[in-house]
């Protein structure tokens, strides 16, 4: 329960920002706003007034980061979206260089988890999730069938999802010794 120090911080400082991060996540259509922002002020509440510099940039990053982990758990990634997110500089022009780090190393990993995927896997994703095409539309393209894109699809958002999982695990980005698909050891 909110003390009477947090609630006045609360409403002084973070209230009169609530409309620029909503109209911030209305470009997000698949994501609702209200459930954004009220994932936001749970976080803010936590919040002890006096070890908060800049409340602006606190909202802001703490709603972005709401909405890519929305990103991540969703069974269907809008990469796009993601990508939105990474170039928004709209967001808060006094984010701090090390949140532009972590945005980019974010997809910095995103983009090194796509791109070794294995060959076949890597190219049915690309083509269905990033360029649109419909699993009819990839089998067509390639010559296989609905069934090995479907599959092949879902090997590639488990493999991503174990990607993030095991990220998230080490608690940094140790995304270059994670191996994605099946490990081979050498025959001695």
């Amino acid at each position: 329960m909110l003390n009477d120090k947090q609630a006045k911080w609360l409403a002084e400082n973070i209230l009169p920002h609530e409309g620029d991060v909503r109209r911030w996540l209305s470009k997000y259509t698949d994501i609702d706003a209200d459930d954004i922002l009220q994932e936001t002020w749970v976080i803010l509440a936590k919040v002890i007034p006096e070890t908060i510099q800049f409340p602006r940039r606190l909202l802001f990053t703490i709603a972005r980061n709401i909405v890519l982990q929305h990103y991540r758990r969703a069974q269907i990634v809008s990469f796009s979206s993601l990508a939105d997110i990474s170039e928004d500089h709209s967001v808060d022009k006094g984010a701090d260089p090390e949140q532009s780090v972590g945005a980019r190393k974010e997809l910095e990993f995103l983009n090194h988890v796509i791109s070794n995927l294995p060959p076949r896997c890597r190219t049915i994703f690309t083509l269905h999730r990033i360029y649109g095409y419909s699993h009819k539309e990839c089998a067509q393209r390639l010559n296989l069938s609905e069934t090995v894109v479907a599959k092949q699809v879902a090997r590639a958002l488990r493999l991503i999802g174990d990607a993030y999982g095991h990220q998230e695990r080490q608690h940094d980005i140790g995304y270059r010794s994670f191996p994605l698909g099946r490990s081979h050891k050498n025959k001695a």
